[in-house]
């Protein structure tokens, strides 16, 4: 079959929207690659960081969807499930392919895989001057075992760093089930037999709930710019791990290890195809924000 081969990949993607500043000429094109609803959706944030990280990761998707699966940009289709997850619609040929994206700290990351049903979260590890009142409140969403290995280091930061890590793992299960903020993470315990995760994909962590070992899930657990990320995989599905895959697919930009490969703007826009005409209002809309609530703080102080 010409143009096409099978491999045993998956994709996992990071992109700094923090640290991207985009041009007018950058964020009208953005807009003209993402379905009408996406911009509308988009254009309501208040500060740029969300309207950002909410755009490149919309942009990953279609790209992931569009060059995993070979399907012309133009036709690929997305919709929400009730709880507000992305899915490919209007194909009949493609199944068990699961895509998913999180934005948080200063990162967006996308995970992808085919026959399998997974879930990714990113959270960065910042510094807190009320840990002990903030766990307090947190207590339930942990098991005793899992509070014991979070309060078993010295420093408050080493804490939080494995609370951080911890509460990804949980997030990263729930979003590949989907159902949202109904579930009780507090019935997940996570045992880490790797306790450094600073400089190599950690794939030993494994999950109990209410006892019962999930010998059918596996987990990555990635350190990335002082960011916690996992991704949560079920691999229950019975069809084989090839995937049809376009070969003109950048194989720099595939996975073979788990490893996140960090994306710039360009790679971003490789390939796509814009759906709409240019609209300068969405550039109208976006230039006047502030960055982020600090950022915002500052300009109201400056008016006073």
């Amino acid at each position: 079959m010409a143009g096409r081969q099978y491999v045993r990949m998956s994709v996992r993607w990071a992109f700094n929207f923090r640290a991207w500043s985009p041009s007018a000429e950058d964020w009208i094109l953005c807009n003209q690659c993402v379905q009408p609803e996406e911009t509308q959706r988009i254009s309501k944030f208040v500060f740029k960081k969300d309207a950002k990280s909410s755009m490149i990761g919309r942009l990953m998707i279609r790209k992931v969807v569009s060059e995993y699966l070979n399907i012309p940009y133009k036709e690929v289709t997305l919709a929400r499930s009730e709880k507000g997850k992305p899915y490919l619609t209007g194909r009949t040929d493609v199944d068990h392919f699961s895509f998913n994206v999180s934005h948080q700290g200063d990162y967006a990351v996308l995970a992808a895989q085919a026959n399998c049903n997974l879930g990714a979260d990113v959270m960065k590890l910042e510094t807190r001057t009320d840990v002990a009142s903030f766990f307090q409140t947190m207590r339930r969403q942990f098991t005793a075992e899992e509070w014991q290995l979070i309060r078993s280091p010295t420093t408050d930061k080493e804490q939080l760093k494995l609370f951080f890590r911890l509460w990804c793992l949980k997030e990263s299960y729930v979003k590949a089930l989907g159902v949202g903020i109904g579930f009780e993470v507090g019935r997940l315990n996570f045992h880490l037999p790797s306790l450094n995760i600073d400089s190599s994909v950690i794939t030993d962590t494994t999950l109990k709930i209410d006892g019962t070992a999930m010998s059918d899930w596996s987990f990555e657990e990635h350190f990335l710019d002082n960011h916690s990320i996992a991704v949560a995989v079920n691999n229950t599905c019975k069809t084989p791990s090839e995937k049809l895959v376009n070969e003109d697919m950048n194989e720099e930009l595939l996975s073979t290890a788990g490893e996140f490969k960090v994306l710039d703007y360009k790679d971003i826009m490789k390939n796509v195809q814009p759906l709409s005409e240019p609209d300068m209002s969405f550039w109208e809309n976006f230039h006047p924000k502030a960055e982020d609530p600090s950022q915002w703080k500052s300009k109201q102080a400056q008016k006073s």
